[in-house]
């Protein structure tokens, strides 16, 4: 049975007291990943419509050779946001002496670095619990290049500009001459969106219902899960999918004794997932101090991999 930490309860009923007060109600993305979440999103992956992780494991085993060549010896991989391990493995080998994953889970990354640990035993893991969205101060003693990882899409799914503040932040998390591989969903025929993000099985809308249960089990709201509906489609002009869980009746919550209403047809935006042409995600990067390196593309344009430096 996993636990989640006194402080991950307290930042999670932080945000939603200041999410859940302005005009339009979020849940941000990144509380979707607690332990059962993760789980969930890893069911997300397996699914016939899910391109994302496919797509990136095809372009890592083509680019992996050529990884090598560029980023050199001596090499630590710090991981934003860490998830499943299959796809920092692709990348492993006798040039990477440390890893160094970054998550607001800190049960799962230590059962999935102990997975990874069996694995590589000569690897030096040091799983970290932190908000990897800001800065986050790595240990002095990591030698060598640090290269951050950040895949899944995920630049895509901050609210607001925040991706700005992200990509500023990893700059400093990082330090000088460091590198960011980055994951970057392109644009293309909306149908492909939503055959994605409502999934045949429902393992999206279980993904995203899923936030109703760590409510409960965490805040103690006492919300039944049948009264919401999970909802997504794509947003042309912004160029996003935007994913809700939909209110079916009026109902009253209280988290940290504040109360708040769910009113009858009311949508509560749980995911964004904005979208980029190469074009647009280049000047996001450099107007955010990185230097674009390469990029590639799967076999079907559907998604691309960046290598950025410092």
């Amino acid at each position: 049975m996993s636990k989640t930490s006194i402080s991950e309860i307290k930042n999670f009923a932080k945000e939603l007291i200041i999410n859940f007060s302005k005009k339009k109600k979020i849940i941000p993305s990144k509380f979707h990943y607690d332990f059962l979440g993760s789980k969930y999103f890893e069911k997300i992956t397996k699914t016939k419509e899910y391109y994302v992780t496919n797509s990136e494991i095809e372009i890592l085993k083509k680019i992996s050779s050529q990884l090598n060549k560029i980023l050199g010896n001596n090499l630590t991989y710090v991981e934003f946001g860490s998830g499943a391990i299959a796809k920092i493995k692709i990348l492993l080998n006798n040039n990477v002496n440390y890893y160094v994953p970054l998550d607001i889970s800190l049960d799962f990354i230590k059962k999935e670095s102990t997975k990874l640990f069996k694995n590589y035993p000569k690897l030096k893991i040091l799983p970290t619990y932190c908000d990897y969205t800001k800065v986050v101060k790595l240990s002095k003693n990591i030698p060598g290049i640090k290269v951050g990882f950040f895949l899944g899409s995920s630049i895509g799914n901050f609210y607001n500009n925040d991706e700005i503040n992200f990509l500023k932040n990893a700059k400093k998390t990082l330090g000088k001459k460091s590198y960011l591989i980055i994951g970057v969903d392109l644009k293309k025929d909306e149908r492909i969106f939503k055959k994605a993000y409502n999934d045949s099985s429902k393992s999206a809308a279980n993904f995203n219902l899923n936030l109703i249960t760590r409510m409960n089990k965490e805040l103690g709201t006492n919300l039944v899960i049948k009264d919401f509906e999970y909802v997504s489609n794509y947003n042309k002009s912004k160029g996003a999918v935007e994913s809700f869980i939909f209110s079916k009746k009026k109902q009253n919550i209280f988290i940290n004794k504040k109360k708040f209403i769910f009113k009858k047809g009311e949508y509560i935006q749980t995911e964004i997932s904005n979208k980029f042409t190469i074009k647009s995600f280049s000047n996001l990067a450099k107007n955010t101090g990185w230097k674009v390196i390469k990029h590639w593309k799967d076999q079907r344009k559907y998604y691309s991999i960046f290598l950025l430096q410092s």
